[in-house]
């Protein structure tokens, strides 16, 4: 071939020169021209809707982990706490005279002799009550379990007065149905059942009631109605 192009016009081989040269700088324009492959990232699969609410909740578990923390120390906190002992006030007792209601109405009953004016000594001796105050109108402003001014006091129960010698009162016992044993009724020294309206309006004395003790000591068995 190329001997021909030799021995071939020289036209003719200037034209293949320049169409040699003409298709070798369109196929150097087209290499240059085109561009490289751009490098694609890893495509990210896009969420579903179902997806994107489970990574949601994933996302929220610390907060919901924190909170059960939170209320299970709270728990265990008040489970250890220790409890405030609760402090109760005693009930306050009174005393309770060695004898009941109906000993101390037969000890009456049974006495006939008293130390003249000792009307308070007398009265306590039949319950075996221990000595304490001095007059019986101190004995009623200490005494528990007072019924002022009822006129039927029951078996058993001190009944009181105020006014006398020296506003020291009288107290004696009863023996039911408006009736007491007292000291110094049948006379000086001597010991009688009277009524009860009859020894007020006969020793001019004033009836203040009557109480289930004597010197803070409770007569038991005596009725409270």
């Amino acid at each position: 071939m190329l001997d021909r192009a030799a021995n071939a016009p020289r036209w003719v081989v200037v034209v293949l020169a320049v169409t040699i040269v003409a298709i070798t700088a369109v196929v150097a324009g087209h290499r240059h021209l085109t561009p490289l492959p751009t490098p694609v990232a890893d495509a990210v699969p896009a969420r579903t809707p179902a997806a994107a609410a489970g990574a949601s909740s994933d996302a929220r578990e610390p907060l919901a982990s924190r909170d059960f923390d939170r209320t299970a120390t709270r728990e265990v906190e008040q489970r250890v706490r220790p409890s405030i002992p609760i402090v109760r006030k005693p009930i306050p007792t009174v005393p309770v005279a060695s004898s009941d209601a109906a000993e101390t109405v037969a000890s009456a009953e049974a006495s006939t002799y008293n130390i003249p004016g000792q009307c308070l000594g007398w009265a306590r001796e039949q319950a075996d009550i221990p000595s304490r105050y001095s007059t019986a109108a101190t004995a009623w402003d200490h005494a528990t379990g007072r019924h002022p001014h009822d006129v039927t006091p029951p078996k058993g129960a001190a009944v009181y007065w105020t006014g006398g010698s020296a506003g020291a009162g009288h107290i004696a016992i009863s023996v039911g149905h408006g009736r007491v044993r007292s000291s110094d009724a049948g006379g000086s020294g001597v010991v009688a059942t009277i009524s009860l309206s009859r020894l007020t309006r006969e020793w001019h004395l004033t009836y203040v009631g009557w109480a289930d003790s004597i010197n803070g000591y409770r007569i038991p068995g005596v009725a409270r109605t």
